[in-house]
C-alpha cells in the first residue's frame, strides 16, 4: 500500500506546505475516502491528498525506531486496505499545527481504527481537548491490551502511569526570549485519573522541577512548559504546568528529561535528540 505513488504524488503539495495552510486555506475535509499510504500506526495519506493523524491514539514512531512502530504500521495498512474508509471528525477546525486532518477512521462494517491498534496493544489512548467522545470503548479496549501485556505494554517505557509522547527542547527562535517554547507532552496511560501532585521532572545534570496539583484524566496529555504561566487544569482545554524558570532549562544539542513519582521512582525518561512526530 505504501508504494502507491499515485497517492504520495497527491499527497506532495500538502507536504510540501510545511504545515502552514496553502493559498486560499485548507480545503475541507472528505467525508470518506480510500487510502493511498500509511506511513505509521497514527499517521495515513488519503488519495484525495489529504494526510490524517489518527484521533484517540499515539502509537510508537518508526523515525526514530519504537518498539512495536513497524507493527502499528502493518496493523493498520491490513484494517484499512481495501475499504472506503469515513472519517470521524472532532471540531469545526480539524487540522493540526502539521496540517494534518485529526479525525477517527470507520470501515464501512462499523470498525474504529483507533479501537482495533488499542486492542492489539499497538497504541495508547491519546486525547485532544476538546472531545466529547464516550471513551468507555476505547478504555476497554486498552485495559485489555495491558491486562493481557500485549504490544507496547509489555515494554520498559510503559510500566507506569505517564509517558513522555515529544520533547521540544530547542524552542523556536532564541531559547532565551521564547522560554515557554521548550515542552515536554506527557500523556497520562493508564486507565484512571492521576494528580502529579509531587510528581518531579529532571534533566541529565540531576537538576529536578516538582509538579504541582493537577489531576490528568485516563488518556488526555499535560505540555510541561519550561517558563513562567498559569497552570491551566481544565481537562475540556490542553493542560499546562509551567515549571516557572526564567532561563533555557534543556541544552539543545543533547539532553534527557526523566519523569519521577512522588516516591523518587522513575516513570519514564526520553532524550531529547529523538524527534518524534505527534504533537
Amino acid at each position: 500500500m505504501r508504494s502507491l505513488l499515485l497517492g504520495l504524488l497527491i499527497a506532495a503539495p500538502l507536504a510540501l506546505a510545511g504545515g502552514g495552510p496553502p493559498e486560499g486555506g485548507w480545503p475541507l475535509p472528505p467525508a470518506s475516502s480510500t487510502v493511498a499510504s500509511v506511513y505509521d500506526g497514527d499517521t495515513v495519506t488519503l488519495t484525495t491528498g489529504d494526510k490524517i493523524r489518527l484521533r484517540w491514539v499515539n502509537t510508537p514512531e518508526l523515525k526514530p525506531a519504537e518498539a512495536y512502530g513497524i507493527e502499528g504500521r502493518e496493523a493498520a495498512e491490513a484494517f484499512l486496505a481495501g475499504h472506503e474508509i469515513t472519517l470521524l471528525l472532532g471540531s469545526e477546525n480539524p487540522r493540526d499545527g502539521y496540517g494534518r486532518i485529526v479525525s477517527g477512521l470507520q470501515r464501512p462494517d462499523g470498525g474504529n481504527l483507533s479501537i482495533h491498534l488499542l486492542e492489539l496493544g499497538l497504541a495508547h489512548l491519546f486525547i485532544i481537548p476538546p472531545d466529547d467522545t464516550d471513551l468507555t470503548p476505547f478504555l476497554e479496549a486498552q485495559s485489555k491490551a495491558k491486562a493481557a501485556n500485549r504490544g507496547i505494554w509489555s515494554t520498559e517505557r510503559y510500566q507506569g502511569a505517564l509517558h513522555i509522547t515529544s520533547f521540544h527542547a530547542n524552542a523556536p527562535g532564541d531559547d532565551r526570549e521564547n522560554v515557554n517554547g521548550e515542552y515536554l507532552r506527557v500523556a497520562n496511560v493508564s486507565n484512571e485519573p492521576i494528580n502529579v501532585d509531587g510528581y518531579k521532572i529532571g534533566k541529565s545534570t540531576g537538576q529536578t522541577w516538582t509538579f504541582p496539583a493537577l489531576t490528568v484524566p485516563a488518556g488526555h496529555t499535560v505540555k510541561v512548559h519550561s517558563g513562567k504561566g498559569e497552570h491551566q487544569g481544565n481537562p475540556m482545554e490542553q493542560l499546562a504546568i509551567f515549571l516557572g524558570s526564567d532561563t533555557p532549562i534543556w541544552n539543545n544539542k543533547s539532553d534527557r528529561a526523566t519523569i519521577y513519582d512522588r516516591f523518587g521512582k522513575v516513570i519514564d525518561a526520553r532524550p531529547h535528540n529523538v524527534k518524534k512526530a505527534t504533537p
